[in-house]
Parts: structure tokens; sequence; C-alpha cells
């Protein structure tokens, strides 16, 4: 099975496991369901994809400069929902809605694990193979494919704010080079949007 075989069935993969996230009760509850996803994608990438950590070295300008990242996607998508809110305010609230399942403080643990995995599955291994082959246009590919996973839920606002992130993510990977800086632009990005400082 050649590297782009790989690829291929770990993005199907993702589309499986992004529907049972969304679309079924399993594990209780979607918080659970979420990092289970993500954390088999991530073993995918590196058991059969081979994805290795290189960019081991965590220092405290990578931390700076992917928290800091995070807080300005935020910043983007707190003036995108106040522009567009009658366009978003349904979807948004749809996803919110997950927000009661679990004591907030659950959920905030379990963002710091879905934050690596999905950096480590999608932007770490899926776009830097792809790249590999399409420069640029892997970015885009990347995002759209990181976007696609969540049409199952035809909420069209989370559908565009996965692509806008998973972009904003891509480009940032490519620029700096490391998967800890989108790590932490994840992590501070999905903490405030969905715990600390939600939309709406």
């Amino acid at each position: 099975m050649n590297k782009y075989t790989r690829i291929v069935i770990g993005v199907m993969l993702s589309f499986i496991l992004w529907y049972l996230v969304f679309l079924s009760d399993y594990l209780r509850s979607f918080w659970y369901r979420v990092t289970f996803a993500s954390l088999l994608l991530s073993f995918y990438a590196h058991l059969v994809g081979k994805a290795g950590l290189k960019d081991v070295r965590l220092g405290k300008e990578k931390i700076i400069k992917g928290l800091g990242s995070g807080f300005a996607l935020y910043s983007i998508f707190f003036i995108g929902f106040n522009v567009f809110r009658t366009l978003v305010a349904g979807g948004a609230s749809d996803v919110y809605l997950f927000r009661s399942e679990l004591p907030l403080i659950v959920p905030a643990m379990l963002l710091l694990v879905t934050s690596f995995c999905e950096e480590f599955f999608w932007r770490h291994y899926v776009q830097t193979s792809i790249s590999e082959r399409y420069g640029f246009k892997g970015i885009l590919l990347t995002a759209a494919l990181y976007s696609a996973i969540h049409l199952p839920t035809m909420n069209m606002p989370l559908t565009v704010a996965a692509f806008i992130a998973g972009l904003a993510w891509g480009l940032l990977y490519k620029h700096t080079g490391s998967l800890w800086v989108v790590v932490f632009s994840h992590i501070a990005w999905t903490e405030l949007i969905f715990v600390f400082l939600p939309l709406g």
C-alpha cells in the first residue's frame, strides 16, 4: 500500500468517525466521541501513515506564537459572527448544545487532547503528504477535507467555520513548520470558542 492510498483510507476513516461523532450517541457524550475519534485518527497517522514527531522541542516562543495566533483566529470569528449573526446564529446554537452535556471542566480538558490529535492527523500527516505532491493546493485540499467531514451535520456555518480554521492552521503550519505552534493555536481557539468565550 503506497503513501497516498494510506492517506485516502485515513481520510475515509475520518468521514466515518465524524459521522458517528455528530450523528450517533455512542459513548454517551459528544466530547467523549470526538476525543476517541481524534485519538484513533492520530494513531492511524502514526502507526499506518508512519507519521513521526520530528518537532519534539517545545519552547516558549512556539507556545506564545501558537496561543497568539489562536486568539487572533478567535477574534476573526468573533467579528465574523457579529457581522453575519443572522446567517450563522442558528448553526452556532446547534453546536453549543453540546456544552451542556458535561461539566465544562471536562470539555476543557478533553480539548487539549483533541487539539493535538486533530493537528497531528490533518496538518502534520495529511497536509504534509499532500503538499509534497501538490504544493499550496495541498493546503487548500486539506482544509476542504477537514471541512467536508462536518457536512453530515447539515450545519453550513459549522462546515464553513471548519474550512476557515483549517485553512488558517494549514497556512500557519506551512509558515512555521511547527506542529506545536498549530497545536497551541488550536487549543487557544477551541478553549475560547467552546468553553470560555462562546459566540452569541
